[in-house]
C-alpha cells in the first residue's frame, strides 16, 4: 500500500490547529509521520501541537526560530524544508503539505493516493478548498492545472526532481512548483470533488483585507515571471468572477505593475520563466483551454 507523510508549517495558528489535527486523525489512511513545524509562533501553537504528539506517536513537533530577514512566505518554505529533513529516515511514497488552518474530509488522502496510483505521470495533486466566512462558505477560484500549497500532495520523485519549493519573497511558491513539475514532464491537477475547508477567515492573515490580498497576488505574479499578456487577461477575467468585483482585478493588475517598479531581481530561474510565459501565452491564445498534453488523461 502506498504511504505518505505530512508536513505542516504553523505560525500563530493555535485557534485553528486543533481542527486541522482532528481532520488528520480521522483520515481513513493515516500518514506514516506528520511533522508540525512551529515557525517561531508566539501564541499557544506549541501547546496544541505538543498535546497532539502525546496522544499520537506518529505526530512529531519541531520548533524553528524564524529569521527576521525572511518574509512570511519565504519563512513558510524554510519551515517546510525543515519538516522534510525530519522525515529523511522515513520510507514513504508521497509528501503532503498541509496548512495549519485546514479541515479535511476523512477520505481526503485515501482519494488522493488512489488517483496518484491511477495516473502514473501525476506529480502534484490536491483537492480544492472553500473559505469559511462569517456567514457561510465561499468558493475559491482555481485552475485545474494548479494545486494550492495549503493541501497539495507530491509524488516523492516529483518533489525531488524539482527540489521542492523556492522560498519566494512575495509568495507564489506553489505556482512555481506546478510549473517546474510540468517543465520536468510531470502532470499537476486539482480535483474539485475533494473539498476542504479553510478555517481562517479571508483577510485576517498576513495580507489583511481583500484588496491587499489581490494587490499582493499581483506582485507575486510579477516575481514568478508571469507574462504581461496573461496577467492582463487574468485580471480582466477576475474583475467579473472574484470578489471584490472589478476593483479586485484592478488591484491585482496594479500589484503586477508595482512589482515591475520595485526593481528587484526575480528568484525564478530564467529557463523556468521562459516555460511559464510560453505556457501562459498558449493559454491566452486558446482561451484558457486545457491542452491534451496538460490535461490529466
Amino acid at each position: 500500500m502506498a504511504s505518505y507523510v505530512i508536513i505542516t508549517p504553523a505560525y500563530n495558528e493555535a485557534a485553528y490547529l486543533g481542527a486541522t489535527i482532528d481532520g488528520v486523525v480521522q483520515q481513513t489512511i493515516r500518514p506514516k509521520r506528520w511533522v508540525i513545524v512551529d515557525d517561531g509562533s508566539q501564541d499557544e501553537t506549541p501547546r496544541v501541537a505538543q498535546e497532539a504528539c502525546t496522544r499520537y506517536p506518529w505526530i512529531q513537533y519541531y520548533r524553528r526560530e524564524r529569521s527576521t530577514d525572511h518574509t512570511y512566505y519565504a519563512s513558510n518554505v524554510y519551515a517546510i524544508r525543515e519538516g522534510v529533513r525530519c522525515v529523511d529516515a522515513v520510507e514513504y511514497d508521497y509528501l503532503a503539505i498541509l496548512d495549519a488552518d485546514i479541515s479535511l474530509p476523512p477520505d481526503y488522502y485515501a482519494q488522493i493516493l488512489q488517483r496518484f496510483e491511477q495516473h502514473l505521470r501525476l506529480g502534484i495533486a490536491s483537492g480544492v478548498y472553500v473559505d469559511r466566512m462569517h456567514n457561510g462558505f465561499r468558493k475559491v477560484l482555481n485552475d485545474r492545472r494548479s494545486t494550492p500549497k495549503a493541501l497539495m500532495v507530491f509524488r516523492r520523485g516529483c518533489y525531488e526532481d524539482i527540489e521542492g519549493f523556492l522560498p519566494m519573497k512575495y509568495g507564489g511558491e506553489d505556482t512555481c512548483a506546478c510549473f517546474a513539475a510540468r517543465m520536468a514532464g510531470w502532470q499537476t491537477w486539482s480535483f474539485p470533488d475533494l473539498v476542504a475547508i479553510h478555517n481562517k477567515p479571508a483577510g485576517t492573515g498576513q495580507a489583511r483585507g481583500p484588496l491587499r490580498i489581490r494587490f499582493r497576488m499581483g506582485i507575486s505574479e510579477y516575481f514568478i515571471g508571469s507574462s504581461p499578456l496573461f496577467v492582463v487577461a487574468k485580471a480582466i477575467r477576475r474583475c467579473f468572477r472574484e470578489p471584490p468585483m472589478v476593483v479586485g482585478g484592478l488591484a491585482r493588475l496594479a500589484g503586477y505593475v508595482a512589482g515591475f517598479m520595485m526593481g528587484e531581481s526575480r528568484q525564478v530561474p530564467a529557463d523556468l520563466i521562459r516555460f511559464i510565459r510560453r505556457e501562459q501565452r498558449q493559454r491566452v491564445l486558446e482561451f484558457n483551454r486545457i491542452s491534451s498534453t496538460t490535461k490529466l488523461g
